[in-house]
């Protein structure tokens, strides 16, 4: 498939110093994530003036795999051996989560154990939470998985953030942010100068660092709009499981309930407290998909407590029951 075929030689264990990458596709992956994570290395390669990178794409058979958009990669073969120094890049679907296989469990934690690191892209940090293999870790998931990471597992810390590493395990919520979590490792790798210019050769003019959140359409839209209308939308999207009133948030961000309550209606079309009810909703109709809480538990960590208040206004929003999104008459 095109890729450059160089001496690897042994590295240290430290993720930002590998220089093969396997890239691991699993069915449903994005072909975003497997296309910036490879552009990324090639450019590493050109601009350096030498090839620092090489990498395999694999899938746990060997068959070729189909991306959510329906391109099928043929990749170069099923799980290989690996040594110390291998970055895995597991490239995973954000729907439809499907526990790792025994063999896919075996092969990841002889790898980790064995020196190798893992980069999870997409919908990875649900596989390394199911399988145990990011325990203790702080993990940076897609803010449409993070509800349900947060309540499967409350001893990990889910975070949406741009992407976060600790030790042997890096994580990515994908799309454009595996742009930033490849740009930290080659600028670690072969400094900043060369990041830099594989950035400019990806027109990529504005890479983030771990400490960024994801961009969430809202406060892309409307927080760059007003300063404090992103600070309040900020403090409500934080405070979903226990509900905050308009006028603490008011009072946190120096305006009075009043100006609160016309910013919203000018810049978003609804009173603070309906906006605040639609995130909440939103959460709950997420973790009624991707877990299996019961409702009552749904109801709860979205703020809610009558399941019977909880279900009407999901009805009133999404025109279905909960019991009924859940498939249950």
């Amino acid at each position: 498939m095109g890729r450059t075929e160089i001496k690897i030689e042994t590295a240290q264990a430290d993720l930002v110093q590998v220089d093969r990458f396997i890239f691991l596709l699993l069915p449903g992956f994005s072909s975003l994530d497997l296309g910036a994570g490879v552009d990324s290395l090639s450019s590493a390669n050109a601009v350096g003036g030498q090839p620092r990178f090489v990498w395999n794409i694999v899938g746990e058979t060997g068959a070729p795999v189909t991306s959510s958009s329906g391109m099928t990669v043929a990749v170069d073969g099923a799980l290989p051996e690996t040594r110390r120094g291998d970055c895995i890049v597991i490239c995973a679907p954000l729907d439809e989560q499907q526990p790792a296989s025994p063999k896919l469990t075996t092969w990841l934690r002889r790898a980790l154990r064995f020196g190798a690191q893992l980069c999870g892209l997409g919908g990875s940090a649900a596989l390394l939470a199911h399988t145990g293999l990011a325990k203790a870790n702080r993990l940076s998931t897609h803010w449409k998985l993070q509800p349900a990471l947060a309540e499967m597992f409350p001893g990990l810390d889910a975070v949406c953030s741009v992407y976060e590493q600790e030790g042997k395990v890096a994580t990515c919520g994908g799309g454009v942010a595996t742009l930033d979590i490849f740009s930290a490792m080659i600028s670690h790798k072969c400094g900043a100068e060369v990041a830099s210019h594989v950035a400019d050769q990806l027109l990529y003019a504005s890479v983030r660092s771990s400490d960024d959140r994801q961009t969430r359409s809202d406060l892309c839209r409307l927080g760059n709009r007003n300063e404090k209308l992103g600070h309040a939308i900020r403090i409500i999207q934080a405070s979903l499981e226990a509900p905050i009133s308009p006028s603490s948030v008011a009072e946190q961000i120096g305006l009075s309930t009043r100006q609160l309550e016309r910013l919203f209606q000018r810049y978003v079309g609804s009173s603070p407290k309906i906006y605040m009810t639609t995130l909440r909703l939103d959460r709950a109709r997420l973790l009624l998909l991707q877990t299996q809480l019961s409702i009552i538990d749904v109801a709860v960590a979205c703020g809610f407590t009558s399941s019977s208040h909880f279900s009407k206004l999901y009805r009133k929003k999404f025109g279905i029951s909960p019991h009924l999104e859940r498939g249950v008459a």
